[in-house]
């Protein structure tokens, strides 16, 4: 398979997309580039079609492209495979937090991937590997678990890291301040489980504590901290009986 060229389209603008323009590797040749508003139409005599544009514009693309003979793929983690109507279809989800204006290596971004045939399988192993990457094979099912898994782990807690800026900005304390307890807390989580690493006053439901600490919050922040802090507890209290 990997002695020849796969004339690769990759349909999108924005942040995956970007990655993908930068890592994809021979024996992968992009032919073709585009976001949804590119001038030219899309070629119909490629290999593989990667359609990396945001989740509700995936069906309307794929109408683009039906009738063609090479496999088409979208990117994203939380749309089923079978949204795509052709005969060759598959996904190929890099499983990590993307964006244009950082640098990241391939070989930090593992490829979750499906296709309808088991050659097609192959063919996202080879170009997954192909940038330096590993790919594992899931169902569409497993697959809108994991997204929603990363949607807490990762979309979630970059917005606790905002509030925790605003809180320092407000009060001219650097967020640097905190990277040593944010990478302590990620390297944690490598040798312990996250109900084994969990430290802080809702552990031990310290209500003074507490107390005074939402006495500094607004209303919204308030609510998240009670959240999350009744969250911890009950999830001790769980851990406790087992």
């Amino acid at each position: 398979m990997g002695a020849r060229t796969y004339r690769t389209v990759l349909i999108g603008a924005g942040n995956v997309a970007s990655f993908l323009k930068e890592h994809i590797k021979p024996p992968f040749e992009l032919t073709a580039v585009g976001g949804r508003q590119r001038k030219c139409p899309l070629p119909k005599d490629a290999d593989l079609y990667v359609i990396a544009v945001s989740d509700r514009s995936i069906p309307s693309v794929a109408e683009e492209l039906k009738g063609v003979e090479g496999l088409v793929v979208h990117t994203a983690g939380s749309v089923p495979m079978d949204v795509l109507p052709q005969q060759r279809k598959g996904v190929l989800y890099p499983l990590q937090t993307i964006s244009k204006t950082r640098k990241l290596s391939a070989s930090k971004v593992p490829f979750y991937i499906e296709a309808s045939q088991q050659q097609d399988l192959e063919l996202l192993r080879l170009l997954a590997e192909s940038m330096g990457s590993k790919a594992t094979a899931m169902t569409s099912e497993k697959r809108r678990y994991l997204h929603l898994a990363a949607v807490f782990c990762c979309n979630f807690v970059n917005r606790l890291y905002g509030i925790t800026a605003d809180l320092l900005e407000e009060h001219e304390i650097p967020f640097s301040a905190m990277l040593p307890l944010i990478h302590e807390t990620a390297e944690k989580v490598e040798q312990l489980t996250p109900h084994q690493a969990q430290t802080g006053p809702a552990v031990r439901w310290d209500e003074e504590v507490m107390a005074q600490q939402m006495a500094l919050l607004n209303d919204e922040q308030r609510q998240l901290y009670q959240l999350l802090s009744k969250s911890i507890h009950d999830d001790k209290l769980r851990f406790d009986q087992d």
